[in-house]
């Protein structure tokens, strides 16, 4: 099978997991929290990882368009929607969150090298990256919200 099915698939697991996890009514309201701070930030981070020449997404095959591949902003808002949708109201587990979603990112996207699917050489770009998304979006989201 070629590596750019990888892609499809991925995206899949997550529309997957967003359809069983979220309710209907809660991915409505969710999904311009999702878009926002999972599309839109993934679509900003990839442009510039690709002018930078930092990183950037590879095999993406019929997938993509240019340097965007067109599983990577979808899945990282139903994500994000899943994220939003199951994160906790109390004090304690609001800080734990972001901070657990960092370290499953950060494992994520090592897959995602090793598969040769993302080129990234620096551990700490892509740490400092997970952990400036989670902040900003958790915050942005209790603050809209």
């Amino acid at each position: 099978m070629p590596i750019y099915y990888y892609h499809l698939i991925k995206v899949l697991i997550f529309l997957a997991l967003l359809v069983i996890v979220v309710p209907r009514a809660e991915i409505r309201r969710l999904a311009v929290y999702g878009i926002i701070f999972g599309s839109a930030y993934d679509i900003i981070g990839l442009t510039i990882g690709h002018w930078t020449n930092l990183f950037r997404w590879t095999n993406f095959g019929p997938f993509g368009y240019n340097y965007l591949p067109l599983d990577s902003p979808i899945a990282w808002s139903a994500f994000y929607i899943i994220y939003f949708y199951l994160l906790p109201k109390q004090k304690p587990l609001l800080y734990v969150f972001p901070l657990s979603g960092i370290v499953m990112s950060m494992i994520y996207s090592r897959v995602l090298i090793n598969l040769g699917m993302f080129i990234e050489p620096y551990f700490i770009l892509r740490l400092a990256n997970f952990t400036f998304w989670f902040c900003l979006a958790t915050w942005g989201y209790l603050k809209l919200h």
